[in-house]
């Protein structure tokens, strides 16, 4: 006589786990798969994400958009990551991660792509060596001559194989997930138009440069997203005004702003707010 008493109750108990899976109206949950390097990532950002190798928060733009549209989230940006880190392993702090695209199936209805800086190690580049510079010369040059002189390692050679290296990873989001909607994130207004700071560290006359690779990247990253039928976020206008030099920071810089928390040279969560917001605006 308890058999079927314990049936239904195993039948009761299975309608709760199963609505895990479906949103508040019982219709099932989109899917989002979220591609990206740290300005996705947002490392330092309220709570931490696993693994421990990619500094990922539970705060950053994914996690607030799959929030406000009740998404179903898979994370894999990862701070470090490039366009490479897409289609192969990668390593990350001596951690070997599988390819962010495994993340990106038939299901997936969303996909959000935050990359480019880390090619060629442009973060390097302008985080480390310009800074390093510009702490010795503070009112020249020095990045911009020394990126002059590199020839065929320039910022500029670099640059120039962005569209098509974007471009790949958009295509192969869209032979996993045909029927995906695909935006590509830009990145923010990063540093000041004119005068710099000491907690930037970089060079005055270096500004155009950094200013300049960074719009070279989200110029790239909207002609993939043009060429690959997808759809370009651009943050640059709604950031301005918060750069690192600003009054009020959405990036941090060598230092963080007091009170706020993120890895230097990385957003603020003021800045993942809005991009996550800016998201939303273009989901279907």
């Amino acid at each position: 006589m308890r058999r079927p008493t314990a049936l239904l109750l195993a039948a009761a108990l299975a309608v709760p786990l199963s609505a895990c899976e479906t949103s508040s109206s019982g219709s099932e949950r989109r899917e989002y798969a979220a591609l990206g390097d740290s300005y996705a990532a947002a490392p330092g950002v309220g709570s931490a994400d696993s693994p421990a190798a990619c500094r990922r928060s539970k705060d950053n733009y994914p996690h607030l958009l799959a929030h406000d549209l009740d998404l179903k989230l898979t994370d894999v940006s990862c701070s470090g990551a490039s366009t490479e880190a897409v289609l192969g392993e990668y390593d990350a702090l001596g951690t070997t991660l599988a390819p962010q695209i495994e993340a990106v199936g038939e299901d997936t209805d969303l996909v959000t792509i935050g990359l480019g800086f880390n090619d060629f190690g442009l973060t390097i580049r302008v985080f480390v060596k310009c800074v390093q510079l510009g702490m010795a010369d503070p009112t020249g040059t020095p990045c911009t001559d020394a990126d002059a002189a590199a020839g065929a390692n320039s910022t500029r050679a670099a640059l120039a194989q962005m569209t098509p290296r974007l471009t790949a990873v958009v295509e192969a989001v869209a032979k996993r997930a045909p029927n995906a909607q695909v935006v590509l994130v830009g990145y923010p207004t990063i540093f000041p138009e004119q005068e710099t700071c000491a907690n930037l560290g970089i060079a005055r006359g270096d500004l155009p440069l950094v200013r300049g690779i960074v719009a070279s990247l989200n110029a790239s990253a909207k002609a993939a997203a043009e060429a690959g039928g997808a759809t370009y976020v651009d943050t640059v206008d709604a950031t301005r005004g918060h750069d690192i030099c600003a009054e009020d920071p959405w990036i941090a810089g060598i230092k963080p702003t007091a009170g706020k928390q993120a890895l230097y040279w990385h957003p603020y969560a003021e800045e993942q707010r809005v991009v996550a917001d800016l998201v939303a605006e273009v989901v279907d």
